[in-house]
């Protein structure tokens, strides 16, 4: 049987890494084979550039140069999550290409363009995106409580409505996977938790049913 591929996206503040980490927890906690990706990426030379460099401040980039670092980012995995999909593993990506598109073309890359230089990568497509959906004035204040700043995207809440926009038209497209679950992000930690588990269980028995067909 082939795995299962889920991304959580949202704004940043909307609680992506706190639900990655719990799903990741109660899957294998369920017996679950699950790997984690999360982007921009610590480990690769692109992941440190937009990092250590780009989001701290210390160099400025282009919006294309921003775009296309951040594929080549999950480009570099491709080969991987493509073998641990094919043993039968569930992958899980906190941010993906989604994100790339929404925070870019929030930034005044074309939307259509970023969507056609994106197909042209031919990056895994996700099974089921998680759409944690949160005002930006809301994450804003969960982030400086969480860290004390924040870092260039974080800061700046006019972009991060232009973000949301994005966002919203992705999901009203169902762009890049096949299912999206809109998430309300002001709901509890544990209530956001249960929902994305038990959709996530839920796919991966209609899988094995598919299969057994």
């Amino acid at each position: 049987m082939e795995g299962l591929f889920v991304c959580i996206e949202g704004i940043d503040g909307s609680g992506k890494t706190t639900q990655a980490k719990l799903l990741i927890d109660r899957l294998k906690g369920d017996g679950k084979k699950v790997s984690l990706y999360s982007y921009p990426t610590h480990d690769s030379r692109y992941g440190k550039i937009i990092r250590d460099e780009f989001l701290a401040g210390k160099i400025e980039m282009s919006v294309e140069e921003q775009f296309l670092l951040y594929l080549l980012d999950m480009q570099s995995d491709k080969k991987k999550i493509i073998g641990e999909l094919s043993s039968g593993s569930i992958v899980m990506s906190e941010r993906y290409f989604i994100s790339t598109i929404a925070y870019q073309s929030a930034g005044n890359f074309e939307y259509e363009k970023a969507k056609a230089v994106e197909e042209i990568m031919a990056l895994p497509r996700p099974d089921i995106i998680f759409y944690i959906d949160l005002e930006p004035e809301i994450a804003f204040e969960r982030k400086k409580k969480q860290k004390g700043k924040t870092d260039r995207f974080e800061s700046a809440q006019e972009y991060m409505n232009k973000v949301r926009n994005v966002y919203e038209k992705l999901y009203s497209e169902r762009y890049g996977a096949k299912t999206w679950i809109r998430v309300d992000g002001t709901k509890s930690e544990k209530e956001i938790s249960d929902l994305i588990f038990a959709a996530v269980i839920n796919s991966i028995k209609k899988e094995k049913q598919q299969s057994l067909v």
